[in-house]
């Protein structure tokens, strides 16, 4: 799994990189999410709607990935790429997190946020249309 992660976040820098310039500024995470398996289909759900919203109408956050373990479905993680910290900031405010986080609450059972840094970029440009 992290591998993947690795990879696709690899994939999504690369082209993030040429569309946005100095990669400096970005503020990169990944949340580790273990969910209640009584609320999983109810917490895909929420978390493909916000995504959807956050990528359509917040031109700071670049990137946001969710999937879950194959081998343990309920463990979830993120990575979320935003332009910078203020994107970051600004996206805790906007109506679709707040629905989300406020949604889910019962839902999550541990959140751990991760802060890291990018190493390397390397992408095909149409990987997301393959």
């Amino acid at each position: 799994m992290k591998t993947f992660l690795l990879m696709l976040f690899m994939l999504t820098a690369c082209t993030l990189q040429s569309a946005f310039g100095q990669k400096k500024e970005w503020m990169v995470r990944m949340a580790r999410i273990e969910i209640d398996s009584a609320y999983l289909e109810q917490y895909k759900a929420a978390i493909r709607e916000h995504t959807q919203a956050a990528i359509a109408n917040e031109p700071g956050v670049l990137t946001l990935y969710a999937m879950y373990d194959k081998a343990h479905p309920t463990l979830v993680t993120v990575l979320e790429i935003y332009a910078s910290k203020a994107a970051y900031e600004a996206h805790l405010k906007t109506p679709h997190f707040q629905k989300y986080k406020t949604g889910t609450l019962e839902m999550v059972k541990s959140l751990e946020l991760v802060d890291v840094d990018p190493i390397a970029f390397g992408a095909k440009p149409d990987i997301l249309k393959r």
